[in-house]
């Protein structure tokens, strides 16, 4: 009976996994289509690098406004009727951007799609408690994989769609998905207790009833792995943030790519991501199995080796063959970091407040982004789009790499901790029998 139950569990794990890739890749679709409809903007509203950038600055700031909120909300109430709500915001906020005629209007209607963009937040926990802990990185980095899939879909609908018929129709493309995907989840994805998959807490599953508390809140922004996590976050998504917004805008105007070529390397990039992201889980996973910093260690090097192939890909000037070359090797280390960033926050935060802590992480990542697109835009005006590109990407990796090592100092005891507190939790529950 046990077997048929955990069986069970297991397929209904899967099946979430596969609705929320699904709702990752049309969401970040959504989300990334615009990069490749840039200069067509610029064309349209007569606009420089600076307001380019601001478009996106303005989507990060309502993200990050509205990031607590979410995680609040997946860590109080059952989390499918949310996930649903999430989509179809996405999908209506959208349709809404495409009736701006002038770059003021652009501005505002493209900034409200990010009311929803940092639900993703309420997902990655929600999935946390489906899996457990040896298991979480993998299917984190399958979530995780789907950004870079959505991103790529996006390019795609972007060149395609937008060449072809305009900006406003390839927003069309990704918003009514969406309102038919929150359907979909409503009425088919079930909640499950929260921390039910804890090995310290199975024995207890059906008697767990904890949500957010403001004490286990405290509790987690005392552990230090999880602050230096926090604060690699606030840099570590800067060159995500850089090359997804500017790339095209790049080889436009510095390499002088043709529109294929352009579609070629970022094809290229956003494969290698995938993949990249994929690699991350498995590996970020059996690392943590052997030692407990494994996760950790391993996302400091993945860093260090994608900023070697990022420097080699943008200061080499050799032609079209070998940017894609190490553009694809960047692409493939550049996301590895996050899987097991995001797996290292849920192995510390009690299970109570995953939601938030999550959402924690995502502010820092968009409060330190939220300005990169902006900062680049200001500093291209200054000094060129590639030095302000290669600039910053050097500055906050560089940060991220030392704050990725420190918390894998600390990581170790912030687990035990959290493992303690949960065995003192099942040993009261099982008392009230």
């Amino acid at each position: 009976m046990q077997l048929k139950r955990e069986s069970s569990i297991l397929r209904g794990a899967w099946y979430v996994t596969f609705l929320f890739f699904i709702f990752v890749v049309l969401h970040y679709a959504d989300k990334y289509l615009i990069s490749p409809l840039l200069p067509t903007i610029r064309n349209e509203f007569k606009v420089n690098y600076t307001e380019l950038g601001a478009i996106e600055t303005g989507t990060i700031i309502v993200a990050v406004i509205f990031m607590p909120l979410w995680g609040y909300l997946f860590d109080k109430y059952k989390r499918p009727p949310l996930v649903a709500l999430a989509s179809a915001v996405w999908g209506s906020t959208t349709i809404v951007s495409t009736f701006s005629r002038n770059y003021a209007e652009l501005i505002v209607t493209r900034s409200i799609t990010g009311i929803d963009n940092q639900a993703t937040s309420g997902l990655m926990s929600f999935l946390g408690d489906y899996f457990p802990p040896e298991k979480r990185a993998m299917a984190l980095g399958i979530l995780q994989a789907a950004e870079t899939l959505g991103a790529l879909i996006g390019v795609i609908i972007g060149l395609v769609i937008g060449t072809s018929f305009g900006w406003r129709s390839a927003f069309l493309v990704t918003a009514v998905p969406g309102i038919l995907l929150a359907l979909v989840i409503f009425l088919t994805v079930k909640d499950v207790p929260r921390g039910g998959t804890e090995p310290e807490l199975i024995s207890v599953r059906d008697k767990l009833r904890e949500t957010f508390s403001i004490s286990s809140m405290k509790q987690l922004l005392k552990r230090r792995s999880v602050l230096f996590l926090y604060l690699q976050g606030f840099f570590g998504v800067f060159p995500w943030n850089i090359l997804s917004y500017w790339l095209f805008t790049y080889m436009t105007d510095v390499r002088n790519f043709d529109p294929e070529s352009q579609l070629l390397v970022m094809l290229a990039a956003l494969v290698a991501m995938v993949i990249g992201n994929v690699l991350a889980g498995i590996i970020g996973d059996w690392a943590f199995r052997r030692n407990r910093r494994g996760r950790v260690i391993f996302a400091t090097l993945t860093v260090v080796i994608g900023l070697v192939f990022f420097n080699m890909a943008f200061l080499t000037k050799r032609g079209l063959e070998l940017f894609l070359i190490l553009g694809a090797l960047t692409a493939l280390f550049m996301p590895m970091a996050g899987p097991c960033v995001s797996s290292s926050v849920q192995d510390v935060a009690l299970p109570e407040i995953r939601g938030s802590a999550m959402a924690m992480l995502l502010f820092f990542y968009n409060v330190g982004s939220a300005f990169a697109p902006l900062l680049t835009g200001y500093i291209a005006d200054l000094i060129g789009l590639e030095w302000g590109i290669v600039t910053i990407v050097n500055i906050t990796w560089s940060i991220c790499i030392f704050l990725l090592f420190t918390a894998s100092l600390f990581i170790s005891r912030d687990i035990e901790w959290k493992k303690k507190v949960l065995e003192e939790r099942a040993k009261t529950l099982a008392s009230k029998a």
